[in-house]
This record gives C-alpha cells, structure tokens and sequence, in this order.
C-alpha cells in the first residue's frame, strides 16, 4: 500500500519535453539529457480494457545570440506533434504504441541549401518520423517484464531500436531492482558542410542501465542507478566543419562572420564509452505537497565531465490538478578534441570540432508543469535554460489525454 502511495508521488515528477534529436542521435551532444533515470516501475498495469489515447504538441527553440561557434549561426526550431495509444490488454499483459513527426528547422540546413542548391534532399528542412512500441509483461506478483521495438528517419539518417528491461519489487515490498538494455543502430548519410555526400555510414549506440527505487520513510522514498553506454561508428556530425583562420585568406561568404578561414570536416574518434551515476529523493511535505532533489555524475572518455543538481517543488489540488515546478543546474567540461580556434591546416585523421555541445559551459534551467481534468487530462509544461555560452534554450508543450 505505501509503495503503490509513493509511485503516484514518483510519477508526479515526470515532464513531457520536446523531443529535440532522435533516440539514436547525436553523439556528440550536450550529456546533460542522455542519462535521465526513470520511474522504476514504468508502465502500471490498469484494469484489463481501460487504456488512454494523448496527444502532446511540443516546441523547441534555441537562439543563437553570438557567444557560440563564431563561424555558424547555430539556431534550431522543432515543432513536435506526439500520438499515443495504451491499452492493457489482460491481466498480465499491456502495450505502449508512440508515433512522433518532427518539423526542424536550422541554419545549418538552410547553409546547405544555399551552398549546395536546391538539389538537396533536406536543404528546406529536416522532418523526423518516429514509432515506438512498448509491451509490458506481468510474470508474477514481484516481477514485470517490458520491451521495446521502434524506428526513426530523417532525410539524411536511419535508426532502429530494441531493448528491454526486468524489474522486481523485493520484500518487504519497499524496494524495486530494475535493469534495463537497449540498442540501436543507425545508418547516416554523410553530407558534408558544403553539401558534399560521401554515401552512408553506420552508428551503434548500446545502454544498459540498472536502478534501485528504496521507500525510505513513510513519507519518504528514493531511487538511485548507473547508466553505462556504448557507442561505435560514424560519431561525427556530418554537416558540422571546423575553421581554420588565416588573416591571409580572402573573407569567406559562407561563414557567419565572413571570417578570413577556411572549413575542414569535423573528425571525432569511433568509439564513446559513456557514464553516469544518478539518484533522486522525494519527499511528501503533507497530502498534497511534495519536495525533490535529482543530481547525476557524468563522464566519458572523449575528455567531458559533467554535473547536474535538480530541486523541485510538487503540489496536488483538492480536484487532482497537480503542480510542480523546478530547477536545475548544469556544468560541463570540454572534449578533449574541442578547440575555439585552429590556425594550422589539420593532418589526416586528426581530431577536431567546433561543437559547442561539446564545449564546456554550465547552464540554469527554470521550468513547471501543470495538469488538470479527470476524463479529459490536458497538461501544459514550460521550461527555459539559460547557458554560459548564450545558446539559450525553449522548451513548451501542451498535452490532452482521454482514458477509457
């Protein structure tokens, strides 16, 4: 009964965001969203026949105000609309069904288009389509067993996707163990900076992580994991390049700043080991109100190490509406292979990039949440991340949700 009273504190916590990149993504992005730890009892198991039907309109935007790579204009917008359908289907069994289409605009893909022309396939635009689906097994009264299988493409990348996980509830029944694997492999075309395409390559990321939620006090209750991924393959970013500066070379047009330099592809190494410890403690204040700390410890071997601590503060209304809003603190060290400026032209092979994901900054989030309604749920979260490098990011979504 306490531990079926604190999963509804748990799942309290939980914002919908824009789905900037897809699931296989960029290697090479900011480690800050890679490692979230997860409710440790994932999908519950309803009434056999009772499901729900949601729809969430998400909108992403980071601005580019000129303190980033100095050479590109690095602004990004997705508008993202997300379908979905669960249904449990009998006792023991349930399933999951997500369809998401992202519409992302970019400088960086209007830069190929005015290099390239029009010939290229994704020069006005980027458009993802992404499905998932999830089935949840029910193996005994202690131990739940879920899957999952999902696809995802972009005009210039192809990614594929299947994993699973156990969990087990362990006596006296105030603690959960959960274990997760999942892989995917990615297929990228390599369009260059300048519109060049050198066909297609492959990506292979694997994850496993494993997380242990603890009742700590009646009112109490925690979870705590480590994720370890590995990744190998193409682990650039194709459209990304890198400018070398000489004050003798003549302003170059395609450049942000008509800097006098000259673009070299970005190189990064075929392999990432990744890392991240993580926990959070939730505290129920009274019936309706709640206090949380999140925290996680990063690191690879591409040189980054990075830190994050996240407080939130939760609220239950008298008609169910439900209230949270929160803050996190973010900071990063650079890639070993990161640099702001190179003046000598690289060698064969030699690692480079101008990322700024990859450079080191901290970053302030702000963001609430609310949800209200009983048959018809809709929710609404907003959250605004302010870094140290003025690459500011937007999230936004509106959600509804009818159960049945």
């Amino acid at each position: 009964m306490l531990l079926g009273k604190l999963a509804l504190l748990a799942a309290m916590i939980m914002v919908p965001q824009v789905q900037a990149q897809n699931t296989g993504g960029d290697p090479g992005g900011d480690p800050e969203g890679s490692f979230a730890g997860s409710n440790a009892f994932g999908e519950s198991h309803g009434d056999i026949g009772t499901g729900y039907w949601s729809l969430r309109l998400g909108f992403y935007d980071k601005d580019d105000q000129g303190d980033g790579n100095p050479f590109v204009d690095e602004s990004v917008t997705v508008i993202e609309p997300v379908i979905t359908y669960d249904y449990q289907a009998s006792e023991d069994f349930g399933y999951h069904l997500q369809l998401a289409y992202d519409n992302i605009s970019s400088a960086s893909i209007d830069r190929i288009a005015d290099v390239a022309g029009s010939e290229e396939s994704g020069a006005s635009g980027d458009n993802y389509v992404g499905l998932d689906a999830s089935f949840r097994h029910r193996l005994s009264e202690q131990t739940n067993l879920n899957w999952h299988a999902g696809a995802s493409f972009e005009y210039d990348y192809f990614s594929a996707g299947l994993g699973g996980g156990l969990s087990r509830k362990l006596d006296p029944q105030d603690a959960v163990i959960s274990a997760n694997l999942n892989a995917y492999l990615d297929s990228v075309d390599l369009i260059r900076w300048d519109g060049r395409s050198y066909g297609s390559d492959n990506r292979t990321s694997i994850t496993g992580s494993l997380s242990w939620y603890q009742v700590l006090t009646p009112t109490t209750h925690g979870e705590f994991g480590l994720t370890l991924t590995s990744q190998s393959g193409f682990l650039a970013t194709p459209i990304n390049a890198v400018v070398v500066e000489n004050p003798a070379d003549p302003p170059n047009p395609n450049l942000a700043n008509n800097a006098r330099g000259t673009e070299w592809d970005e190189v990064l190494p075929g392999s990432r080991t990744r890392i991240a410890l993580f926990g959070s403690v939730r505290h129920a204040l009274d019936d309706f109100r709640a206090v949380q700390l999140g925290g996680r410890i990063y690191a690879d071997d591409w040189g980054i190490t990075a830190f994050d601590l996240s407080p939130k503060y939760i609220h239950q209304f008298q008609g169910g509406s439900l209230w949270d809003v929160r803050y996190r603190h973010y900071t990063q060290s650079e890639a070993d292979s990161y640099g702001t400026s190179f003046t000598v032209d690289p060698v064969a092979g030699e690692e480079r990039t101008q990322d700024s994901e990859l450079a080191d900054f901290d970053s302030h989030l702000i963001g609430t949440h609310l949800s209200w309604g009983s048959g018809d749920r809709w929710d609404f979260g907003f959250d605004y991340l302010s870094r140290s490098d003025n690459l500011d990011h937007m999230f936004f979504s509106i959600g509804w949700k009818r159960s049945f």
